[in-house]
């Protein structure tokens, strides 16, 4: 009976007949486009997340930047930008010994017996010396680390949450008030204080760092092996920074907020910064893509719709015929399954020839436009398009054939045709 239907089909409706495999082939491009579409814009997006949920910023050569230039800097950044910054990160030069504690003869002493473990080569194998005056950053490289944040007007320790692990193997981490306030605390190291073979063990005294010229309590010992760094509130303004500004957002950064970091810096000092030109998804171009992506799905959705509205046109034409059959005994189910199983046969090589016919199309002229839809799709995906899709049609399609074979039957009793 299915043959005969889909013959008499052919023959008495061409027209209808062609509309709907041309309703079926439609779908199978739009649907096939539209995830390509959703992916290639999905990848964009996951990838200027990861990428932009940090920078870097670079001060260019033969510029200075000191620390109170660099509270300058953030202090004018505007407050969306600050409340997304979770750590600014900045190292400076230790300098020397004598730039931080008084130089006594006991001082002196201290140091000379300490010189059998401290002697250095160059590369050339030239012995280094090393006194009061020595830099520590070239004998040991060793750097002040001051991470921080700034939210609320006040600077503040860093989001330690972000943070995996123990920052600690004792002690404590700064309040945000001592933060803010430049007390006189500090973070220290357990090689320091066991007096390892480290420069920067002759700033300290008991529990107390010399620190430029002053005394700084502390409070707690880092795992990590550097110098005792205090809040960068309490180092001198006049500190001179290593040429790098490293900030970490706890949301992506946005276009709008790299052009107020990009401005503000031009303002405080200009060409202080070196700014990379970066890509962001604009938000015209998101709101262009969702469209299409709803735009795309709905008619592909509507070619399915229409795929049934015309058969069931095609039913009611035949509802004489089938109202004759069911009363010479075919019952319910079997119609419904001929129904079915004419929109199948209908169905699936019209489906089929829609994806044939896009994946070559998308190969070779949309992956140009859209370089991530390629690596989106495979077979396990085209199968569950066309399962979804088919799925959809032939449940609808039952449902209108079940309705239409029950009014048949009642219509052919009454007499009304």
């Amino acid at each position: 009976m299915v043959r005969k239907n889909l013959k008499s089909l052919i023959r008495n409706e061409p027209a209808l007949f062609a509309v709907m495999l041309v309703c079926v082939f439609s779908s199978a491009l739009l649907l096939c486009f539209s995830y390509g579409l959703y992916q290639n814009y999905n990848v964009k997006l996951i990838e200027s997340n990861a990428e932009y949920k940090e920078l870097t910023l670079e001060v260019n050569e033969g510029k200075t930047l000191t620390k109170g230039e660099l509270c300058s800097f953030i202090e004018a950044l505007p407050q969306e930008v600050t409340d997304n910054v979770w750590l600014f990160y900045v190292s400076a030069r230790v300098g020397s010994i004598a730039d931080h504690r008084p130089v006594t003869d006991e001082l002196r002493k201290q140091i000379a017996d300490k010189l059998g473990r401290h002697i250095m080569e160059d590369d050339e194998g030239n012995k280094l010396t090393f006194d009061e005056n020595t830099d520590l950053s070239d004998w040991d490289g060793a750097l002040f680390y001051f991470r921080f944040r700034y939210q609320n007007g006040a600077y503040k320790l860093f989001d330690t949450s972000q943070v995996k692990g123990s920052l600690l193997s004792s002690g404590r981490m700064y309040s945000d008030e001592e933060y803010g306030s430049g007390a006189h605390v500090t973070i220290s190291t357990d090689d320091i204080h066991s007096g390892g073979d480290n420069g920067t063990a002759f700033l300290i005294n008991g529990n107390k760092a010399w620190l430029w010229g002053e005394e700084y309590e502390i409070i707690g010992n880092a795992l990590a092996n550097s110098i005792p760094t205090p809040p960068i509130t309490a180092a001198p303004d006049g500190l001179v920074l290593e040429p790098q500004l490293y900030m970490a957002f706890t949301y992506a950064l946005t276009k709008s907020q790299y052009h107020d970091i990009r401005n503000t810096a031009e303002n405080i000092f200009p060409g202080m910064f070196r700014f990379d030109e970066l890509s962001f998804p604009d938000s015209e171009s998101r709101y262009v893509y969702n469209n299409i992506i709803l735009i795309s799905l709905l008619i592909a959705f509507m070619s399915a719709v229409n795929f049934v509205m015309l058969y069931r046109c095609i039913l009611n034409r035949r509802s004489r015929t089938t109202a004759i059959l069911r009363l010479c005994g075919c019952s319910t189910s079997r119609a419904l399954l001929c129904c079915i199983a004419e929109c199948f046969i209908i169905g699936v090589p019209a489906f089929a020839a829609g994806t044939a016919v896009y994946i070559p199309l998308m190969k070779r002229r949309l992956s140009a436009v859209f370089p991530y839809m390629e690596g989106a799709y495979s077979f396990k995906v085209y199968a569950l398009i066309f399962a979804g899709y088919i799925l959809m049609m032939l449940t609808m399609t039952g449902l209108i054939s079940r309705a239409n074979v029950r009014q048949s039957i009642a219509a052919s009793v009454s007499g009304r045709r």
